[in-house]
């Protein structure tokens, strides 16, 4: 079920209101039933795969408590987290290692050693729920949470609908508690939920969707079309990839706080981040908060000599890439971010260097890393387009690269229609006066006489649309 679509839009209601209307002790029984219905809507044997991964890491990390020594502590830990990659590995990256088997082997299917493709096919969610689920059994290890009270309560924990499919990746320190406590209706949830969930939707019905029927065809094809087109659909995919991502975190998060659940922020206005390393800070938080501890900080963070702690930032960058997608694209964008952030901690070492950039005005600066971040988009929007002669993620990339830095006149010029450019400068204006100009937003934020009309007049467009077109999925859910 989208969250840009009709059925969502009675969902999500009725789940409110009938949560408010049960007697406490059945909310959160209703609350688990009503999320495993809403991933069983994607694809129902999936069920069975959220439904392991939850028994596995519950009971592992209950026999890692109760064991008595540390070899036996760490057995049911590694139980957990190997327990949970080995799911994430072999839906999401057995194929991919497959295919480099055979090109590494250089073997056709005729070969004796040929490994045929398994073709199972990714389920909805999973790079999101079995890190959660790891990040709890590492947390629990290190003591810096106590281990849920019920498989119950860590069954809800994990599954929570509005942020199961696509994040955030919530942390048990952050969410797990909560699951235990009562809730009422409350006024002061209702309008930053509604407020939050209609910004949501308009990011990805008035932005991100639009964006993308405009650059689509760009991408497919990149030798029809000039150079100047190429960039601004790098441009443009930037704030496509921003919106559709945050718009669906913003929906999540607005829905968990209507029934009074504090879901952390996951995005903070990004394109004013001034380097690459900040801008990583601003993106997709609960993913780099991630990495930053259960990676970055494993491999000995910056506690270790100069040349391992550039290491660790690059290896944990790196890994980002990865995660992303099982193709080749996802590594070369993973190592350019990887390799930026180096270089970028390699120059900032040095005082003069780095009270040099201080001094440079801002918007040089985000026009510095907006660049950066667009132009690494051209391989991580590649995708294989036979029709157009480009039988490969990797290949459309580099030619999309070519193309774009030759400075082609020849092929079609891109129309981007004025509605696009205008929801991109409300977009980018709001972003910079909730950054800038923090004080005033949130007054106008908080009256509701604004909130609520313009937040009803989001979701009935978005109703109406729905209605009558075809919803396109969130880009994050294919990760």
């Amino acid at each position: 079920m989208l969250f840009n679509s009709v059925q969502y839009l009675i969902f999500a209601p009725v789940v409110i209101l009938i949560y408010f209307w049960l007697p406490a002790r059945f909310q959160r029984f209703w609350l688990l039933v009503v999320s495993l219905y809403f991933y069983a809507i994607f694809k129902i044997p999936f069920v069975l795969l959220l439904i392991y991964s939850i028994v596995l890491t519950y009971y592992a990390v209950k026999g890692m408590e109760s064991s008595q020594t540390k070899f036996f502590k760490l057995l049911f830990l590694n139980l957990a987290v190997w327990g949970n990659l080995i799911l994430l590995y072999s839906f999401k990256y057995l194929d991919f290692s497959i295919q480099a088997w055979n090109v590494l082997v250089n073997v056709g299917p005729c070969d004796s050693l040929y490994v045929p493709l398994t073709g199972a096919l990714l389920p909805m969610g999973i790079s999101f729920f079995t890190l959660q689920a790891i990040s709890y059994a590492v947390d629990v290890y290190r003591g810096t949470v106590p281990q849920a009270k019920s498989l119950f309560q860590f069954g809800l924990f994990l599954s929570f609908f509005p942020q199961l499919v696509a994040g955030p990746i919530i942390r048990a320190q952050d969410m797990l508690h909560q699951f235990l406590e009562n809730y009422t209706y409350q006024k002061e949830n209702l309008l930053p939920g509604i407020r939050q969930l209609a910004w949501g939707l308009f990011k990805k019905t008035f932005v991100a969707d639009p964006i993308s029927q405009t650059i689509d065809p760009v991408f497919a094809n990149p030798g029809g079309y000039d150079s100047i087109s190429l960039m601004v659909s790098a441009f443009l995919f930037s704030f496509q990839i921003y919106c559709d991502f945050s718009g669906y975190s913003d929906v999540a998060i607005g829905t968990g706080r209507i029934m009074g659940y504090r879901i952390p922020e996951n995005f903070t206005r990004p394109f004013l981040a001034q380097t690459i390393t900040e801008l990583w800070r601003r993106w997709h938080i609960s993913f780099s908060s991630w990495l930053r501890d259960y990676i970055y900080i494993s491999l000995g963070g910056n506690r270790v000599s100069v040349f391992r702690a550039y290491f660790n930032v690059f290896f944990t960058t790196f890994v980002s890439g990865i995660w992303h997608g099982a193709d080749w694209n996802f590594i070369i964008w993973g190592a350019c971010h990887a390799s930026v952030m180096v270089v970028e901690r390699f120059f900032f070492s040095f005082s003069n260097i780095k009270e040099g950039w201080d001094k440079i005005p801002g918007w040089i600066k985000y026009i510095y890393t907006f660049l950066i971040f667009s132009f690494s988009m051209f391989f991580f929007r590649a995708k294989p387009s036979p029709e157009y002669g480009y039988n490969t993620s990797l290949e459309l990339g580099f030619a999309i690269m070519k193309r774009c830095f030759a400075f082609e006149n020849s092929g079609q010029s891109l129309h981007v229609p004025i509605a696009v450019i205008l929801a991109v400068l409300l977009l980018f204006g709001t972003d910079y006066l909730q950054e800038n100009k923090q004080e005033w937003m949130e007054k106008i934020q908080l009256k509701p006489w604004v909130v609520y009309p313009l937040a009803g007049i989001m979701i009935f467009i978005g109703f109406i649309l729905y209605s009558v077109t075809v919803s396109q999925p969130f880009f994050y859910f294919q990760f």
